[in-house]
């Protein structure tokens, strides 16, 4: 087994155990949705701890996905991938019509730098960014979806 193949298959590992946990901590913290800066100032201490997890499920599969899965899927189909810049790797991807859309991931990706800039003290603007980050779950997943059932398709 080639080591483009088991790393593969240790970051689509990877990816699927964030999927779970991100979807366990979404059926937990959805009765809470959508937001509101009221809402936000009455969070029980379990509401947070839920909020917490899938906002660090999310930010961690989408590391998973744009840092390991998307060169490591290029890796294993025989691609050069070294010092490409990921735009470069990206539209690889699309070209080989595994994944689409890049203005898609790079909305995820504000959204994702935007939870970095923490504002304890406003209760809006968490909640917004908090329902902006739920209502992309299912956007974030369907890129691991896509590669996954390209790889079935090709027999990995």
């Amino acid at each position: 087994m080639s080591i483009a193949r088991v790393k593969l298959g240790q970051t689509l590992k990877e990816c699927e155990l964030h999927i779970k946990r991100l979807n366990n901590a979404y059926n937990k913290m959805k009765n809470l949705m959508p937001l509101n800066a009221d809402k936000y100032k009455n969070l029980t201490e379990d509401d947070i701890e839920h909020i917490d997890q899938y906002l660090y499920r999310f930010a961690k599969l989408q590391d998973a996905i744009g840092q390991r899965l998307f060169k490591n899927v290029l890796l294993y189909l025989g691609e050069e991938i070294e010092n490409k810049p990921f735009i470069d790797i990206f539209n690889r991807l699309e070209q080989l019509n595994i994944i689409e859309n890049y203005d898609k991931w790079l909305e995820l990706r504000v959204v994702r730098n935007e939870l970095s800039h923490d504002y304890e003290d406003d209760p809006k603007q968490n909640s917004i960014k908090i329902n902006k980050i739920f209502d992309l779950k299912e956007s974030l997943i369907l890129y691991f979806v896509n590669i996954k059932n390209y790889l079935v398709k090709n027999n990995f």
